[in-house]
């Protein structure tokens, strides 16, 4: 064992530990002056001091159950206070002299905290909100209730970052609520919870050996996902009042990074993981994130349970370009083994330049994979056809996905990778593999659209050169409905007594340019002897010539073989051999289903 390179090690954690110290001390003294300043300021406005708590049943002390409201208020009141999750008050309005509202007055609470803690139910009751939690206001809050006022219907919001102090505690939560105006009340129900981790995003994560991490340097915690947990090998956090005694064999462990309060403590665990030769660059890179610098994705090594994983890792700190940072935000994915495979690959890919015959046996691999032949449907009145023309370079990111699901739906897709050749090729199965996977499921086509965007996403770190769209849709044998949704792809074309037009739709934004986007499922009622096509922009791209002109040519060629009674049987490969011949430009993929 090399003992100067541990000392070496533990001298870096130890002078990152102090730096830690110092930042978390200014981040919170900055964040307790933003609210006392928002408390003295609404005090300068003439606001009235604390009024005195009082419950339905008129005593001064908490009622026995976990709703309390003043008297007056109708009695299905406390009922939907009861059931509501999360943090639920109503909220009386209060107007200042020129008529507009100026604060809110609690009328009606549960037990929870906005931030998640549990408190006396009685606690804010009679009380102003400015008096009681400055927070409201500076996380944007009051601006939910006022817009609920005025609208008069009820407004939403999953954007809320809520900061306060709580019994002279600082506390930070991101929530999500509905404010609703109680109709003929002229009273406020408002209902918040936590944003919590959404299933899918742990299977995207486990799939993709990625998670996340965020470092909350206000309140002085680490929200950990589930995928990076596993990555650097780090317990479950224990249940609330469970220390590690309580924990079979944990005795004489270290507080771990899952379990640590004190954030300078989860910092030096984190560090100890990390390959003392890659410790240096780790430490330099924090130091940045802590001043408020923007520090480059890195990789490093790290050791979990007696093997090492090479990760890449990338920080950012919020807000962009604080002096004093209020949080910091990790992403990393294990891509342990990737550099042998990338070299490998490197040496594979130019021999098989170098040898054509080779190239033509690879490009033919891809082809198969992302064009595979169509399985015949159990409902007999479907028919499907496809066809697909390479580009005059060879391969790209088409890629198509029919297949009857075990609910009985039918998986209509169509997608594009972007980009030409083998990467394309390679992200275009990709993406083709995760949709089928993501297909078992059972989520409707936004959904669907949804997640392969966060897998896109995540996988290149939002990277633009590496973009794609798709049209993913469930076609309903029973109903003989199409529901489908798109991301950045051309509409697909319903050809109906002849004559074919685009369906009208809600297109979302490609993907792989935001994480998180939304997404709306579109519907269409389909007749017998309906035509539904989906295809690619190869299809209708030309070069010297707009979308628009490739798109009425499609219609006109649709038309004219439809005229000709030619479209009926092998729809997609009439189609592409009459508008693009045995190459195009770029390559391009259409999906017929005829409806008999």
């Amino acid at each position: 064992m090399d003992v100067s390179s541990d000392r070496t090690t533990e001298d870096a954690l130890t002078e990152l530990h102090r730096l830690a110290l110092r930042t978390v001390a200014r981040a919170r003294h900055r964040a307790r002056a933003r609210i006392a300043a928002e408390l003295t300021d609404g005090r300068a406005e003439g606001q009235t001091g604390p009024r005195s708590p009082c419950v339905s049943d008129g005593a001064g002390q908490a009622p026995p159950s976990d709703v309390a409201v003043l008297p007056g208020l109708p009695s299905w009141v406390p009922a939907v206070l009861g059931v509501l999750r999360g943090s639920s008050t109503v909220l009386r309005p209060d107007v200042a002299p020129d008529g507009t509202v100026c604060d809110f007055t609690v009328v009606g609470a549960n037990h929870f905290e906005l931030s998640g803690v549990e408190r006396g139910s009685f606690d804010f009751l009679g009380k102003r909100l400015s008096e009681t939690r400055p927070g409201v206001r500076t996380s944007g809050i009051y601006d939910v209730y006022r817009a609920a006022l005025e609208k008069g219907t009820p407004v939403s919001s999953d954007t809320v970052d809520y900061v306060d102090v709580v019994d002279g505690v600082l506390q930070r939560a991101r929530l999500r609520g509905t404010v609703t105006v109680l109709p003929g009340l002229g009273l406020l129900l408002t209902n918040w919870e936590p944003m919590g981790e959404a299933r899918l995003s742990r299977r995207v994560q486990e799939g993709g050996r990625m998670g996340w991490a965020e470092w909350d340097l206000i309140s002085g915690r680490v929200r950990w996902s589930h995928g990076l947990r596993e990555l650097l090998g780090l317990r479950a956090p224990p249940l609330d009042g469970v220390t590690l005694e309580d924990v079979p064999g944990a005795e004489g462990a270290g507080r771990t990074v899952a379990s640590a309060k004190d954030v300078a403590a989860d910092l030096i665990t984190v560090g100890r993981k990390v390959d003392p030769a890659d410790v240096p660059g780790f430490a330099a890179d924090m130091r940045d994130l802590l001043r408020g610098v923007e520090a480059p994705d890195r990789e490093l090594t790290v050791r979990v349970d007696g093997t090492r994983r090479r990760i890449r890792w990338v920080g950012h700190a919020q807000p962009e370009g604080a002096e004093v940072p209020e949080s910091l935000l990790f992403a990393a994915r294990n891509i342990t083994g990737q550099e042998e495979e990338l070299r490998e690959a490197l040496v594979e890919a130019e021999r098989l330049r170098q040898e054509a015959a080779a190239e033509r046996r690879v490009s033919e691999t891809f082809r198969k994979a992302l064009v595979p032949p169509l399985e015949a449907l159990t409902p007999p009145w479907i028919s499907v056809s496809s066809a697909y023309v390479p580009s005059d370079s060879g391969v790209g990111g088409d890629w198509y996905k029919c297949r009857e699901l075990p609910d009985g739906r039918v998986l209509l897709a169509v997608g594009d990778a972007s980009g030409h050749g083998v990467q394309a090729a390679s992200r275009a199965v990709q993406q083709r593999s995760a949709l089928a996977g993501l297909a078992y499921t059972g989520g409707e086509a936004a959904q669907l659209v949804w997640a392969l965007g966060e897998v896109v996403y995540n996988d290149y770190y939002g990277n633009l050169d590496t973009t794609a769209t798709c049209v993913v849709g469930h076609l309903f044998p029973r109903e003989r409905v199409f529901r489908w949704a798109s991301a950045g792809h051309p509409a697909p074309i319903l050809v109906r007594d002849g004559e074919p037009r685009l369906l009208e739709g809600e297109h979302g934004m490609m993907l792989g340019v935001l994480a998180d986007a939304a997404y709306t499922t579109n519907t269409v009622q389909l007749h017998p002897g309906d035509l539904l096509l989906l295809y690619t922009d190869g299809v209708v791209e030309r070069r010297g010539s707009d979308l628009e002109t490739g798109s009425a040519a499609l219609l006109e060629a649709v038309r004219t073989w439809k005229a000709r009674g030619r479209l009926a049987e092998s729809a997609a490969e009439r189609l592409v051999a009459g508008l693009l011949g045995p190459q195009a430009e770029d390559d391009a993929t259409i999906l017929a289903i005829q409806v008999s």
